[in-house]
């Protein structure tokens, strides 16, 4: 094992991108894989998952985070170890963001990136998750943060919390259904549809909410797919396979065009849906403690 695959590794982690950090060590993306593979390969462990665009730890991955910091900062101090004037200098500390998936999240990065740049010795580690995870996560101390939807960091009395994003539920339909027409629908009028839905594992308290908005409505709310994604859903929505349910922050304006559907506001819906920031109460971390007051206070301004 050796110090520059360590660096490689707490780099990736840090973007989540082999891309960026491939052009910022002005190395080829190849070489960046080999090394992060090798590290992999010596550890018989699996560091990351491998999504479309980016890289997620996985759970080995977030347990040697920590360690390849201890020894990078460890080695970092030997070099310096005989110089005459040793500058002083603030250890790296990493925050573990977890956020949510398919979402429009323009507003937390550039947050961030404006902390970032008044605290250069703070390096974030940013984490896609689905709500159930996001929520176990922060409870176990797996995330310092997250960004989630209210139902999820709700019902757990040690989180503390705040508003950042407005989102509200919203349906999308085939570009030539008959209730494509309409631009705002109260959930009655979907009680003759049949419908997509995410799996119950990644968002259960959302599924259970329209299940039980439509029998409160009259009427038992049918899926005819369960699915893994927001893209899988839109594509199969466009092909007439039903309706799919989805977020406003979801959308940056295109995924209409792009999926050539309609997508309509849910006039009726009671339970607020909005994008907050949370915090595990029994977090001592300073730091992190420090960066929530930040963002709440960024938060409430607007």
């Amino acid at each position: 094992m050796n110090l520059t695959s360590l660096s490689y590794f707490v780099q990736v982690a840090t973007e989540g991108n082999l891309t960026r950090v491939a052009d910022k060590l002005f190395i080829s993306q190849p070489t960046l894989s080999r090394h992060i593979k090798e590290l992999e390969t010596e550890l018989g462990r699996k560091l990351f998952i491998r999504q479309s665009h980016t890289l997620k730890l996985s759970k080995d991955g977030q347990i040697f985070l920590p360690e390849a910091v201890k020894v990078l900062e460890a080695a970092d101090k030997l070099t310096h170890i005989f110089d005459s004037s040793p500058t002083v200098t603030s250890p790296v500390e990493y925050i573990r963001i977890g956020y949510l998936e398919n979402f429009d999240l323009q507003k937390m990065y550039a947050t961030l990136s404006a902390y970032k740049q008044i605290n250069q010795h703070i390096e974030m580690i940013f984490t896609p998750d689905n709500p159930t995870n996001l929520t176990k996560g922060l409870e176990a101390g797996t995330y310092d943060l997250i960004f989630s939807l209210l139902p999820y960091v709700n019902r757990k009395a040690q989180f503390k919390k705040v508003a950042f994003i407005e989102n509200h539920l919203q349906i999308a339909l085939p570009a030539d259904h008959p209730l494509s027409k309409y631009s705002v629908l109260s959930f009655d009028k979907l009680a003759n549809e049949t419908f997509i839905l995410l799996d119950r594992d990644k968002s259960p308290i959302i599924v259970d909410y329209v299940l039980n908005k439509g029998l409160e409505n009259g009427f038992n709310l049918t899926a005819n797919y369960y699915v893994k994604s927001l893209g899988q859903g839109l594509s199969m929505t466009a092909l007439g396979n039903g309706l799919s349910f989805l977020y406003s922050a979801m959308n940056q304006g295109d995924l209409a065009s792009k999926y050539n559907i309609k997508i309509a506001d849910l006039t009726d819906v009671d339970e607020a849906q909005d994008i907050y920031l949370a915090i595990n109460t029994q977090n001592k971390n300073a730091t992190v403690k420090q960066l929530f007051k930040y963002l709440r206070q960024i938060a409430v301004k607007e």
